[in-house]
């Protein structure tokens, strides 16, 4: 399965960029998402699980800035990985809710 090279979001195109595990390191994270630019960053290193999860977490801070959530860094980066640990923890567990929402959402 390839990796989304972009999401689009309303009127925004946001990039994503696949960064090696080593780079990722050193700045500390698993994913990052740069509002200003509309670019996401994710180790490409991840496992699938890690990756979705990361992918959602970064989406949520989208959400954030998108629809002015204003929460402090620290209660938003709580909020967005309760979220995203929370999500992927029912579709993991629950594959025929995942297969419905994806059915009633695609675009025919």
């Amino acid at each position: 399965m390839s990796l989304p090279n972009e999401i689009v979001f309303g009127s925004r195109l946001i990039k994503l960029d696949y960064i090696e595990h080593e780079l990722a390191s050193k700045k500390n994270m698993f994913g990052e998402f740069e509002t200003s630019k509309n670019l996401m960053t994710i180790d490409k290193s991840l496992e699938p699980i890690e990756m979705s999860n990361t992918l959602l977490h970064e989406i949520f801070h989208l959400l954030h800035d998108e629809y002015k959530i204003e929460l402090p860094a620290k209660a938003e980066e709580i909020t967005c990985n309760s979220l995203a640990n929370g999500i992927c923890h029912v579709l993991y567990q629950n594959q025929n809710l995942l297969e419905f929402l994806y059915k009633s959402l695609k675009k025919d």
